[in-house]
Formats: structure tokens, sequence, C-alpha cells
């Protein structure tokens, strides 16, 4: 896979074996950087697709990231996946916010069809919506900390996991294959039989992020004192009524299921930060970042939004979750930035609503 005018290449990178796949890097932003920059460094042929000044500095000055990856590498990155040569050994890793899915399917609807597309992504309406239209979707649950410093410079602040599996169960020789392509990346990657339900535990895991963004926490600090830890737990135990009600498994990050994760949630006492040695690679949430940047639209809609649906189609309340979608949502059309609400703020927004 290359650009079609071949008048860039990724020079100093190990040429790939005929056989290799090639990947697209669709939603280059920091945790598409961090994934394109590590299968690079590994002998895989990237590209990657970007946009904004993000896109200009990725093609003038080739991207720079640091932390806990690192390297100046020259992809090639483009505007568009037509402007590349694709082939029947490329894969397209979807590394864009959800609610921008849509529109770049839309975009690419033609040259995508039959294209294996990985959805690298939060929430599983990616998936749900590929594969209503058609589309060769894979589900991905991605834990990968990062942000975009400034244009074309990224750092990549923790984590590096990524389950791999068919939509909705089940895997296949292709998933093996990324999968080896990743842990030769040094991602901490495998296969997952039931993709769904570790996609559903991180959702869960994602309704925080509204709160995180909100009340300007860092995720360091996100179960320290028992006033946010706990009103993170009431925040899940109405997705764990919603998804009981609707038959759907949630698997939370450390293997538990939702329940037994919300029991420790509500331990009482206070906790110690988590240790960060590199005070650069304190992380926040991509919502927080969205609001930070001032960005007009937040994910948060099919996170906590996508419980308030189900709890509507069940009939079972869901007030923190609405608060937080209407605030969250309200604050980035009004560019607010972060820190605009607490805990008790937002706990009594939620009791006024009932």
């Amino acid at each position: 896979m290359r650009l079609r005018d071949d008048s860039a290449s990724a020079s100093g990178v190990i040429p790939p074996n005929d056989a290799s796949l090639s990947y697209i890097i669709h939603g280059a932003g920091a945790i598409g950087c961090v994934l394109g920059a590590r299968l690079a460094t590994a002998g895989r042929e990237v590209a990657l697709v970007a946009r904004g000044d993000h896109l200009a500095a990725l093609q003038r000055d080739g991207l720079r990231i640091g932390g806990r990856t690192e390297g100046h590498l020259p992809l090639p990155a483009v505007r568009t996946a037509h402007e590349l040569d694709l082939d029947d050994n490329t894969v397209v890793l979807l590394a864009m916010k959800t609610q921008h899915t849509f529109g770049a399917i839309e975009q690419h609807r033609e040259l995508y069809d039959g294209v294996p597309l990985f959805c690298f992504q939060n929430s599983v309406s990616n998936e749900e919506w590929l594969m209503g239209q058609g589309f060769r979707a894979y589900g991905v649950m991605v834990r990968i900390g990062a942000r975009i410093d400034e244009p074309g410079v990224v750092t990549h602040t923790g984590a590096r996991r990524a389950d791999i599996g068919c939509w909705p169960t089940g895997t296949d020789d292709l998933c093996a294959r990324v999968v080896d392509d990743l842990v030769a990346a040094d991602m901490r990657a495998s296969l997952a039989e039931r993709v769904t339900d570790l996609k559903w535990g991180k959702l869960v895991m994602n309704l925080t992020n509204a709160f995180s963004a909100l009340v300007d926490l860092p995720v360091q600090e996100w179960f320290c004192t028992e006033e946010n830890r706990f009103f993170m737990a009431d925040i899940q135990q109405e997705a764990a009524d919603v998804l009981e009600a609707a038959g759907i498994t949630a698997i939370m990050d450390d293997g538990s299921d939702l329940r037994s994760w919300i029991a420790r949630m509500r331990r009482p006492g206070l906790r110690e930060p988590r240790e960060v040695a590199d005070p650069s690679l304190y992380s926040y949430p991509s919502t927080w970042q969205d609001l930070h940047f001032r960005r007009p639209t937040v994910e948060v809609e099919h996170f906590n939004g996508k419980i308030c649906e189900l709890g509507e189609r069940y009939g079972i309340g869901t007030p923190l979750n609405r608060v937080l979608t209407e605030r969250c949502c309200d604050a980035a059309a009004r560019r607010l930035g972060p820190g605009t609400e607490t805990a008790a703020s937002l706990r009594a927004a939620a009791d006024n609503s009932i």
C-alpha cells in the first residue's frame, strides 16, 4: 500500500514481507498515531489518514511521538484513503471518535466495500452500524492513553492493550494475523472470542469520561475520594441495571463482572492517586481533551447516551447518565472547557430531574 503518486514513503521503516498485511490508520489522532508508530517500527507498512493542522504537520515534518512510544517517523499521511493504493492485504484500523465514523465511512463507502475494518474505538456503535451497512467489521477493545500535544506531536501516556475478535463473537485467521503484528509491535494484544462483552465493559468504564471532563479530574485521581468514586459507582450502577434488563454482559478491565466491580468501588476510605513517575504522563480521557481543546462535539452520546437509550427501552431510570450526557454536550457546544461542575452539582441536577 502506498501513495497513488508515490510521492512519499516510510523511509527508515523495515520493509515488510510480500505476505504481510498493510495498515491504513483512519483517524490518526493520538491513539491512531500510537498504533501507526508501533506497527511501522515493527516493520509493517503503514499510512495515516488525518485532517486539519495535524495532517499538515504529519505531511511536512512526519510523526513525532514520545512517552511510552518514541520515534520520528515520516509515514505517508493523507486526507482520504482514496489517495492510497489498496490491495488484498490492506487492513483499515478505525481510530476516530464514534461521532466521526459515519461521515468518514460514507466518504469511503465504495473504497472500503469488502475491506476489513477493525474498530480501535470506544462504544459499540461503530461495529453495530458498520455491520448494519454491510461492511466487514471487527471489534477491538482498546486501551491506549495518548494525547496530541501539538499538530504532528503525540505523547503516549499509558497502556497498550488490544483485544480483537469478529463481531459479535468468534475469531478468524485475520484476527490472529493482526494480533501477531501488534504483539510484534510490543502491544498487549490477544484474541477475544466474545469481544462484545469486553467492549461493553469498556463502555461502562467510559461512562466516567464525561464526569472526568466536567469536574476536571485526571485518570490517576479517579478513585481517590469517596465523593467522586461513589458518584462513578452510581453511574455504573445505572448501567448494570439497564444491561441486566437487556441481557447484555459487560466484562470489566480486570476480568471481573460489573456488579463485583461496582462493589469494590463502593468500599469506603481514601485511596492514593495512581503513581506516575513522570508528571507529563498524567492522562485525561478523550472527552476531557475535547473540552480542553474547545472541540464542538463529544462522544458521550455513544457512552452515557447509549445507557439512557436502553433505559428508556426497558423502563429503567438513568438520571445520572442523562445529566452527564446533557451537560457534557452543552459544555462542548458552548466551548466551556473542563471543570464547570462538581460531583455535588451533578448529583443535585440528577435529583431535580427525577
